[in-house]
């Protein structure tokens, strides 16, 4: 009798320790963590792109799971720790991290158009998305504009803000790639590939600036600053989208401003690939200063997410321009990138396994 009741309250003890450690989780939530469904989803449509069927409709489909989870720890977040939530807004460093669910949301929309081929679910995505981004877009800036607590440079910015151009530039190849369904969409794609594309130039000096001329220690360099190539990768994915759009006799009807962006629209989305190009040894390089010079060990980091997105948006945004204005030798860095994305992310998502088993097995029992 003792012992069955002692056993019910271990277990009553035990389940109460899990709903501390989710309600915490939920409190100190890193408002970046939409990364993990732009990454999935990305890296879903590059495995669906070269042929890997299977692998892409898994990720797909624990893509849906993920973002439906990520949106409950949110809105529990918001109702239960809402001053946990106004003060990331707030946060020069945490605040952009909110544009991840934007990025996110049109991300799974384009694996709803690419793998499932719900041409209406990934229209009501992008619509939810280009709310969000109207909301968090402005939010987020005039929030930070306002503040009376800020940093220096150095303290404020890293490669996170870019997710601002990414987030733009998302809503941008989602309304490309569905203008063909609804042709008023088209100009909002252009619209917005523009905007992402004049912001980039805006952010990147800083944060270029602040690696030249600030001192790093081991603990700044984020997964995050992978995104100083992703922002260009989703630019290129978007241009090369927008001109393949263009391509419909309708659209050009519709909108012949297209026969005069065209070739500037190609000049400057193969400018942006090439410049992001450039990035990738130098991001390696970081890596290796980070975790083999500086000797800080491999474990789990929610914001290498950030990094594993850039490598799958690479991929798909190399194989498309390659496409779209016909150089077929740009398809040999996608080939290669390919695998780099795909084994990204299975070691992150491993990693994130193994932190999720030790946070609620190993030290609860």
């Amino acid at each position: 009798m003792f012992q069955l009741i002692n056993s019910n309250n271990k277990k009553t003890e035990s389940i109460m320790n899990i709903k501390a450690k989710l309600d915490q989780i939920a409190s100190n939530l890193l408002p970046a963590y939409f990364a993990l469904v732009m990454a999935t989803g990305i890296v879903a449509i590059a495995a669906f792109i070269y042929q890997f069927i299977w692998f892409a409709k898994l990720l797909f489909y624990f893509n849906i799971v993920a973002y439906v989870a990520l949106w409950i720890i949110n809105i529990y977040r918001i109702i239960f720790h809402s001053e946990n939530y106004k003060t990331d807004i707030q946060n020069h460093r945490r605040g952009p991290g909110f544009f991840t669910i934007i990025a996110g949301t049109n991300t799974l929309g384009a694996d709803f158009l690419v793998i499932g081929n719900h041409t209406e679910t990934a229209f009501i995505l992008w619509v939810f998305g280009i709310l969000l981004w109207l909301f968090y877009q402005y939010v987020v800036f005039a929030s930070l504009m306002f503040s009376n607590q800020k940093q220096p440079l150095d303290q404020s910015i890293n490669g996170g803000w870019l997710v601002a151009i990414v987030s733009t530039e998302s809503v941008a190849l989602l309304a490309a790639q569905l203008s063909g369904n609804h042709i008023w969409m088209f100009l909002i794609a252009i619209i917005f590939y523009l905007i992402g594309y004049f912001t980039y130039f805006i952010i990147m000096p800083l944060i270029y600036y602040r690696l030249l001329f600030y001192n790093i220690q081991p603990k700044d360099v984020t997964g995050s600053y992978w995104i100083n190539m992703g922002a260009t990768a989703i630019t290129t994915l978007a241009g090369s989208l927008i001109l393949i759009a263009g391509e419909n006799s309708q659209v050009g009807q519709f909108y012949p401003i297209i026969n005069t962006l065209k070739s500037f629209i190609q000049g400057a989305t193969f400018l942006i690939w090439s410049y992001g190009s450039w990035w990738i040894p130098l991001l390696f390089m970081m890596g290796y200063w980070k975790h083999i010079i500086n000797k800080i060990s491999f474990k789990y980091d929610s914001q290498f997410w950030g990094a594993v997105f850039p490598m799958g948006m690479y991929t798909v945004a190399t194989y498309k321009l390659a496409v779209t204005l016909n150089i077929p030798q740009l398809k040999i860095i996608s080939d290669f990138f390919v695998y780099v994305a795909i084994v990204s992310w299975l070691y992150q998502f491993g990693a994130f396994l193994l932190a999720f088993y030790n946070k609620f097995f190993i030290r609860t029992n």
